[in-house]
């Protein structure tokens, strides 16, 4: 999923619960997820090449990570560890045909809209859930200047994650889904982590209080 939109489902996800420095560090570090050395070889902080079970629990070691961190005292690294867990969740969406699965079995785009659409609580138990494999001279063809509409017609393999992902809104009519989808799971997100940190007694420690919602 493209930066600005990761941005965009982040801020609304955790809007009313937390500070303004506080929503940086988490984006800051979704964000950093895109970094060339978390993008090559490892298709499980990002839900590609269908490692669906590298990447739930990959999302659980952050979680993990969370807790443990603000058991120290550590707000910044539950902050940060956070936004690495959202990443990979906001791209599970993007990524896979979940939405394409969905949709579909409501009858196509005109029998359902995204503020419909329903989240994955388990990619491992879905059948036919796949995710595009990332490879990186695809990734480079299709952004070829001139010739990557071609390359991405001619080839681009249909399970490749060029060919596959929902990143932006020109891919397509099942991009809003994949956004509702996103917002959906990133705010159960935040319920799961603060269920967690009140069992240990510290979910207060993570959100700003004043401003969460009555």
């Amino acid at each position: 999923m493209d930066a600005r939109y990761h941005v965009e489902i982040t801020r609304q996800a955790l809007a009313g619960h937390l500070d303004e420095a506080a929503l940086h560090v988490v984006v800051r570090a979704n964000l950093g997820q895109d970094r060339l050395t978390k993008l090559v070889g490892h298709p499980e902080i990002h839900f590609d090449d269908s490692a669906f079970a590298a990447g739930e629990a990959y999302i659980a070691d952050q979680r993990r990570q969370a807790v443990a961190a603000l058991e120290r005292n550590d707000r910044t690294a539950a902050l940060a560890a956070f936004g690495r867990l959202l990443h990979g969740r906001q791209d599970f969406y993007a990524h896979s045909n979940w939405v394409a699965l969905w949709v579909a079995s409501r009858g196509g785009l005109a029998h359902c809209s995204p503020d419909q659409v329903e989240i994955c609580l388990d990619p491992r138990l879905v059948p036919q859930l796949i995710s595009g494999v990332g490879v990186p001279w695809h990734f480079i063809a299709v952004r070829v200047p001139l010739l990557g509409r071609l390359a991405r017609r001619t080839l681009i393999p249909a399970d490749s994650h060029e060919a596959m992902n929902l990143d932006h809104p020109g891919r397509g009519p099942l991009f809003p889904f994949a956004m509702a989808a996103a917002l959906q799971h990133s705010r159960l997100e935040l319920e799961l982590l603060l269920s967690s940190l009140r069992a240990a007694g510290t979910a207060m420690i993570l959100i700003d209080d004043s401003l969460s919602a009555p």
